[in-house]
């Protein structure tokens, strides 16, 4: 996870975990899976690997960077620049794979994006509320095969996982992992909730993933100060989408 806690926040022994949550943080998707059965926000099924267009358009270098919002397009957030190592963490349970996948950062993982770029927003309205929004762009299918493998963890791992590997060689326990409804916007989305422990502390997360095209937001939100309340900032996150959205219409007429 890329460092995200703002040196006024970094105190009390619950931000330990959140430095190690904060440290390996999140970006990521997974892992092989099938090419059938993946559903659209409104439950109808995408019907078979997506065809080359103008919303197909991969992100790379300063075009999936650019994609990020920036300080002056949001309201009460202050961005952080962040750059993350590449880390993958590994989960002791194979079937939670595209999971731990999801706490990565960089582009190593299953299927393997092509490129991706970071950006940690605090929110200056709700202290100790911290996004970090990371895109992920792929080849092919590999986007769907990602949200795919996502849902079969989401669907076997409730009773949770742990991960070792991760920034600074921590072990992470994750447990109470449960699916929650997802925001709507994009080709598909996916949100869950987990609490990771970690040396003596815990700390809960909100995890929410975009599909736009073969173009992938994903977003990891904290809260330091109030952990049962770390919930994705909606503004935020129909900002980002838009952006996004954007984006990929601009680079597929290019």
């Amino acid at each position: 996870m890329p460092h995200i806690t703002p040196p006024a926040l970094r105190r009390g022994g619950a931000l330990a975990l959140a430095g190690v949550a904060a440290a390996a943080l999140l970006t990521g998707c997974t892992s092989s899976g099938d090419k059938e059965g993946s559903s659209s926000p409104t439950g109808k099924p995408l019907a078979g690997p997506e065809k080359a267009g103008a919303g197909m358009a991969v992100l790379r270098g300063d075009t999936i960077r650019k994609a990020l919002v920036t300080d002056s397009e949001l309201r009460s957030y202050q961005a952080q620049e962040i750059s993350p190592p590449n880390v993958r963490p590994k989960s002791d349970r194979e079937e939670c794979r595209p999971l731990a996948d999801m706490t990565a950062s960089g582009t190593a993982r299953t299927p393997e994006a092509v490129d991706f770029a970071s950006r940690s927003y605090v929110s200056t309205g709700t202290p100790g509320l911290t996004t970090t929004v990371s895109l992920f762009s792929y080849e092919g299918d590999d986007a769907r095969r990602t949200f795919s493998d996502v849902r079969k963890a989401l669907a076997t791992c409730g009773a949770g996982f742990t991960t070792s590997g991760n920034s600074g060689g921590t072990s992470v326990k994750y447990v109470a992992v449960k699916e929650e409804e997802a925001p709507e916007g994009g080709d598909e989305a996916v949100s869950w909730r987990m609490t990771g422990t970690a040396q003596g502390s815990s700390m809960p997360m909100q995890i929410t993933a975009v599909r736009q095209g073969r173009n992938v937001a994903v977003y990891f939100t904290l809260n330091l100060l109030d952990p049962k309340k770390a919930d994705l900032p909606e503004d935020l996150h129909g900002r980002q989408t838009a952006k996004l959205a954007k984006a990929i219409e601009s680079a597929g007429r290019s």
